[in-house]
Parts: C-alpha cells; sequence; structure tokens
C-alpha cells in the first residue's frame, strides 16, 4: 500500500511512514486510519486498461486524485519498430528452445547403429522447418511425435 504525504505530495510506503515517527506506537496490523492521521491519503488502485499481449503492455504512470481521492495511474503502451522486433525474437528464441529439446529427445534414434524411420525422419526434419512456417514464432503447429 502507497500513502501520498498531503504536505509535500511524496509517495511513501507505510513501513517509510513509521520508519519517520519512531516516537510514535503504531498497532499491528496498522489500519489505513493511522497513518492518514498522520496527514497522508491513501493510494487505492486504479483502473488498469485492458491490453493485447504480446505487444501492448500496462505499466504504472504516477497517481492522480479523483473527487478528493488518489489513484494509482496506468498507461498501455504498444510496442513498435525495434521493440516489436525485440519481442519477437524473443519469443522465437523460447520456441527455438522447446524445439530443440523436442529434437533432442530423439537423438539417440539418429545415432549411426539406429535406423530411423521414415516417420521419425519426417518429425525430426519438420521440426527443424518449423522456423520457416507460418505462424512462427507466436502460434506453430508443432509436428506430432510418432510412436
Amino acid at each position: 500500500m502507497e500513502y501520498r504525504n498531503n504536505t509535500t505530495g511524496d509517495i511513501e510506503t507505510q513501513q517509510q511512514i513509521i520508519a519517520k515517527n519512531p516516537n510514535t506506537s503504531f498497532p499491528k496490523p496498522c489500519p489505513d486510519s493511522v497513518i492518514e492521521d498522520l496527514g497522508y491519503s491513501t493510494i487505492s488502485e486504479g483502473v488498469t486498461p485492458s491490453f493485447t499481449p504480446p505487444y501492448e503492455s500496462v505499466s504504472k504512470n504516477g497517481y492522480e486524485e479523483i473527487s478528493g481521492k488518489w489513484y494509482t495511474k496506468y498507461e498501455k503502451t504498444t510496442a513498435t519498430g525495434d521493440a516489436k522486433t525485440a519481442i519477437d525474437n524473443n519469443e522465437a528464441n523460447r520456441q527455438r528452445g522447446d524445439r530443440n529439446s523436442k529434437l533432442a529427445e530423439t537423438d539417440y534414434l539418429a545415432l549411426s547403429d539406429a535406423t530411423l524411420t521414415d516417420e521419425m525422419k519426417t518429425y525430426r526434419q519438420a521440426l527443424r522447418d518449423l522456423p520457416t512456417t507460418s505462424g512462427w514464432p507466436w502460434n506453430p503447429t508443432w509436428p506430432t511425435k510418432p510412436s
């Protein structure tokens, strides 16, 4: 919980307020009313805007007073350009890690003393080709591992 100092406008936590008042006895748990009596306003959670990942996100953007009460203010951000490319690259790297794990599960079958079935060859090739398929990296269609 955060509080706004009504005199200075500073935002502080309950622990900071208690530390600034060493000669005051605070109940445990300390209700908001005790802090408010020291000249602070409780800051309530504001409305969080809706957003659609992965390119949109929400972050805290200060505080605002509405009808005499203080609220946390949020803003929605949409990634573009390099930021969008970085998000795509991170997801592609994560998906490649999953793909590599699936390939590793069948590596023992590709040893020189083992014979790969045609189905297993097709499966392994499909895993290697995954980054070139539509839907990559956000909605890849994973091939089914043969039994």
